[in-house]
This record gives C-alpha cells, sequence and structure tokens, in this order.
C-alpha cells in the first residue's frame, strides 16, 4: 500500500533552492508521505542533488520527463500518476512549514466530511502563503492579503474568470484523476483547472493559514506580486492583458466542450455562457459577466476588466 500523501514536486533547473524545499518538507511533523520529484529536463545540478536525497530517504523517487512537458503538464503529469488518496503540489523553491501538511490533512478531512461521499467528489484544499524575498529573508506579508483576491469565491462563474488557488498551496483528493484522462492544450495553469474541476463537480475550501514561505526573486513562474503592482500591470500593458483574458476565454470554452455531458444543470448553464465568450463582441461579454457573474475581485479589477472586454 501506498503512502497516505503523494507530494508532486516539480523541478526545472532549482539546485539554489531544492534542498532547503526538501528539507523543510523532511522536517515537518507529519511521515506517512511520498515525494516525486517530476524533473522537467534540468541541465543545472537539480537531478544530481534530488538523487542524492533519493539514495538517503526512501520517501522520495525521481521521474523524468522524456521530453520537457512545461510547468502545468509536468504537475498534471505527476498527479496522474499518483496512487495516494491524497495529492499535494509543491514548487522548486518555496519552504513549507511544519505542519503544513498536517492542517491541510485536518481540513481535508473535515470537508469531507461535510460532503460526506467525499471518496466519489473531487475535492480541494487551498491556503494561504507568506510571500518571502529571496536573499534577505525578509517575510512580505500573506499572499492574499497582499492580492486583494476575494478567496470566499469560488464558485464555477467566479473562477472561470479568476483563480484564486495557489498550486504549491492545494491538496487535492484522488477522485480528481478520472478528470484528467484528458487535457486540452488551452489550460493556462494546472491549479486553476484542477479549481474548476473541483469547482464544478465536487467542493473546494480555503483555510485561512499561511502554510508555506513562498519565495519572490526574478525566476518565479508565477509570483506574489502585490495587488498595486497587479493593477499598474494591468494598465501598462493592455494588449498583454487582452490576450490573457483571450486565453482564459478559450480555457473556459475547452472545459465546456470537454465536461458538457458531464455538468449539472447549474454549473451547465454558467459554464455554457462562458464558453461563448470567446466568440462574442465586446457588448455581448460585458452582458455575460453581469448576467452569470463572470467577475474579479474588487471594484478595481472588474472596472479594469470592462475596459479591456
Amino acid at each position: 500500500m501506498g503512502s497516505l500523501i503523494h507530494i508532486v514536486l516539480a523541478t526545472y533547473n532549482g539546485e539554489r533552492f531544492i534542498r532547503e524545499q526538501l528539507d523543510s518538507i523532511l522536517g515537518g511533523t507529519m511521515d506517512d508521505f511520498s515525494i516525486e520529484v517530476c524533473d522537467d529536463g534540468s541541465a543545472d545540478r537539480t537531478l544530481e542533488i534530488v538523487r542524492e536525497y533519493a539514495e538517503k530517504y526512501e520517501c522520495i523517487r525521481v521521474h523524468e520527463n522524456e521530453k520537457n512537458l512545461g510547468y502545468a503538464r509536468n504537475f498534471i503529469e505527476g498527479i496522474k500518476r499518483s496512487g495516494s488518496p491524497y495529492i499535494m503540489l509543491c514548487d522548486q523553491d518555496d519552504i513549507w512549514k511544519p505542519d503544513k501538511i498536517a492542517r491541510t490533512l485536518e481540513a481535508m478531512k473535515a470537508l469531507e466530511q461535510e460532503c460526506r461521499r467525499g471518496e466519489e467528489r473531487p475535492l480541494l484544499v487551498f491556503t494561504d502563503a507568506m510571500n518571502y524575498e529571496d536573499g534577505t529573508g525578509r517575510e512580505l506579508g500573506s499572499f492574499h492579503q497582499s492580492s486583494r483576491l476575494n478567496v470566499k469565491k469560488t464558485d464555477p462563474a467566479h473562477l472561470l474568470m479568476e483563480n484564486k488557488c495557489i498550486g504549491c498551496t492545494v491538496m487535492v483528493n484522488a477522485a480528481v484523476i478520472p478528470y484528467l484522462e484528458t487535457v486540452p492544450e488551452e489550460i493556462r495553469v494546472h491549479d486553476w483547472w484542477l479549481a474548476l474541476i473541483c469547482s464544478c463537480f465536487g467542493k473546494i475550501h480555503y483555510l485561512p493559514e499561511t502554510t508555506l514561505q513562498y519565495r519572490q526573486h526574478h525566476g518565479n513562474m508565477i509570483g506574489g506580486s502585490g495587488f498595486f503592482a497587479y493593477m499598474k500591470n494591468r494598465i501598462m500593458n493592455l494588449k498583454k492583458q487582452r490576450a490573457a483574458l483571450e486565453q482564459t476565454f478559450a480555457q473556459g470554452q475547452a472545459f465546456y466542450l470537454l465536461f458538457r455531458d458531464r455538468l449539472g444543470e447549474k454549473e451547465k448553464k454558467a459554464v455554457q455562457a462562458f464558453s461563448r465568450m470567446k466568440e462574442a463582441g465586446p457588448l455581448r461579454r460585458r452582458w455575460y459577466v453581469v448576467r452569470f457573474g463572470f467577475c474579479k475581485s474588487g471594484l478595481m479589477r472588474n472596472a479594469a476588466l470592462f475596459l479591456i472586454l
């Protein structure tokens, strides 16, 4: 029998940080877990370091992708290989708090009790994270407070437009795996796709605790920039934001085409409407946002959304 929790740790040229990340997991309060290091073609000493750990710790194994899959698919393929009841996602450059696994598992167990048939429904628990400045070691504050994301809005309509679930804080149950048999090219990031699945077919729970130090450095795939930096970026790069919005619409359309025959009536109405955003004109897009609640967090974000629609 495998471990209770399968930790998917995605790596790519992470030699600077991987030891500290592995040490933080291994030094935690729980031991019923396995770590699968999923390497996506590192050209530095990452593999040498993780093999050293794998020889020392039986709970660690190494998987080398035959070709570079990219950030999102590396995680998804790791989830699909899991044989454990619960799966956690792990970046190569963060530092987990000692009770991260235990506290997240506790929240997942409570969510299962709430749903009663949790083993049959895809469930997701996500937490907050402490932004952490690389180099100085200075804590920069809560990710969700600085980003001002509304973590209470995890229904399909809101999640289709905006992701709130930080991948490195996420735990899902094994019931999510059957929904990953086909993964469209249009998915933007793995955690967003998992959140959509769990929102539409199961349930999502937010644990308002910082369970890790979320390292901020120039090499972050997705960083934890604050709200005002976010807004400045949107205003200064409208063309880029429109392109990102089109990708979001494409992701929603792909989700609908893949799952339309499995969605419940309520969820299907929202996802179907969002799938039409890609081909709709500016006025109809705005009407869909108002009609179905395809909103982001806060007045300023939604004002910016209406501007670029």
